[in-house]
C-alpha cells in the first residue's frame, strides 16, 4: 500500500511511485484528484479491483463518491498535465530557487534549521537534526517556528500554518513572487 495522498501528480506524473521505481498494489489519492477539491480515492491492479462491486462482493460508496464538479476539476487539472510535458521541471526549479533563497537568508543567523525538499514541495524545520519522519520533525523548535510563521503573515506570505506541513509550491507562482517570500524572510529573521 503507497501513499500518493501528498506525492501524487505532484512529484512526477506517475508520484513519488515513478520517481522510486515502485509499483504498488493499492494507492491512496487525495484531493489533487479532484484538481484541489475534497476527494479521495484508492487505486489497486485489476486482481484487487476485481473484488469490488459490481464485479465483486465488496461494496464501496460514499455520499460524494464520484462529485461531478470534483470529477470534472480532476480530469482538467489530470489532461493539463499530460499536455504539459515541463510542468514538473518547471516546478522543481521554482523549488529549488526558493530552497536556495531561504537557505541563503537563515545561513545569516544562528538559528538551526533544516530544510526539506522534494520536487515542488518544501518544508523549513527549526531543528539541527536532519528531519527524516514525524519523530525527528517534533525536535524542532516550535516558537520559532511560530514567530517565522506570523512574522511572514505580517509580510503578506502565507504559509502552513504547522511546522508539520509542507509547502507546495505551483506553476502559477513566478519568480517574482517566491523573491517576494525570499525578501519577507530578511525581514522577518531580525525578530526570531
Amino acid at each position: 500500500i503507497f501513499d500518493e495522498v501528498m506525492t501524487g501528480f505532484r512529484l512526477a506524473r506517475g508520484g513519488a511511485q515513478e520517481l522510486l521505481g515502485i509499483k504498488a498494489d493499492i494507492v491512496t489519492f487525495g484531493k489533487v484528484i479532484g484538481g484541489g477539491l475534497p476527494v479521495g480515492a484508492f487505486a489497486a491492479n485489476n486482481r484487487i479491483m476485481s473484488y469490488l462491486a459490481p464485479e465483486g462482493p465488496v461494496y464501496q460508496a460514499g455520499t460524494l463518491s464520484g462529485n461531478p464538479l470534483a470529477m470534472a476539476a480532476g480530469l482538467a487539472m489530470l489532461q493539463s498535465l499530460n499536455q504539459e510535458e515541463e510542468v514538473f521541471n518547471r516546478l522543481a526549479e521554482k523549488t529549488a530557487y526558493l530552497h536556495q533563497g531561504l537557505d541563503s537568508v537563515l545561513s545569516t543567523t544562528n538559528i538551526p534549521y533544516q530544510i526539506n525538499r522534494l520536487g515542488s514541495m518544501i518544508s523549513v524545520h527549526f531543528t539541527e537534526i536532519p528531519v527524516t519522519d514525524f519523530e525527528t520533525a517534533a525536535f524542532g523548535n516550535n516558537d520559532t517556528f511560530k514567530k517565522y510563521f506570523h512574522g511572514m503573515l505580517e509580510q503578506g506570505i502565507y504559509l502552513p500554518p504547522s511546522a508539520f506541513e509542507s509547502y507546495f509550491l505551483n506553476d502559477a507562482l513566478s519568480f517574482s513572487d517566491i523573491d517576494q517570500t525570499i525578501n519577507a524572510l530578511h525581514l522577518v529573521i531580525k525578530k526570531l
